[in-house]
């Protein structure tokens, strides 16, 4: 069997050299949105918007287009210190996408491979990525290579979270909130009969 090399490239945003990879890639950023759930027309929003473009010119993200035969498959897109608190440099993927047409046929390897020379250029120790934890596959692929669990990563929603420090502010709606949940005590119930 003969394997179709993977040209893996390197995408600025800005550069008018790189305009059409960053047409390919928007094309990719759109359909991963459209896959995880988003309408068409939220994902068109986004770039209409400017969030990608935006994204890929700043100095601390790069970005790197997979091609197979000349057609865009697939794209990374990393940040050096995510949170600027680790002693050491530390790449992290941000986001990591193929098309499904051509999972599994070393697509991801291609793209991390340019992860990992970019890593080690910065000096970085680790590379680290966040996988959504119902993602069964992309969670396999990563465990395979070496990814570990390190932190769990919580998230609320930011009503949510002022509700919980402050029940007091309306309490018909921590009522109703139980109620719905089957907090609240139940009602006496008479006997039958």
């Amino acid at each position: 069997m003969v394997r179709t090399s993977i040209e893996v490239v390197s995408v600025r945003a800005g550069e008018e050299r790189d305009e059409d990879l960053v047409r390919e890639l928007t094309g990719l950023w759109m359909a991963q949105r459209v896959d995880q759930g988003a309408s068409p027309e939220a994902a068109a929003r986004a770039v209409a918007e400017g969030r990608l473009r935006e994204l890929l010119r700043r100095c601390d993200v790069r970005a790197w287009l997979a091609r197979l035969e000349e057609a865009p498959v697939g794209y990374l897109i990393v940040s050096e210190n995510p949170f600027g608190l680790a002693p050491h440099p530390e790449v992290a993927i941000e986001q990591l996408f193929v098309d499904r047409r051509v999972r599994r046929r070393g697509v991801g390897h291609a793209l991390l491979d340019a992860v990992v020379a970019y890593a080690e250029r910065l000096g970085a120790e680790v590379v680290a990525t966040h996988v959504p934890t119902q993602s069964r596959d992309a969670n396999r692929f990563f465990a395979r290579l070496g990814f570990g669990s390190v932190v769990v990563r919580r998230v609320v929603p930011t009503a949510t979270l002022r509700r919980k420090l402050h029940p007091e502010a309306k309490p018909e709606l921590v009522a109703m909130l139980r109620r719905r949940r089957g907090l609240a005590p139940a009602p006496l119930r008479r006997p039958i009969g």
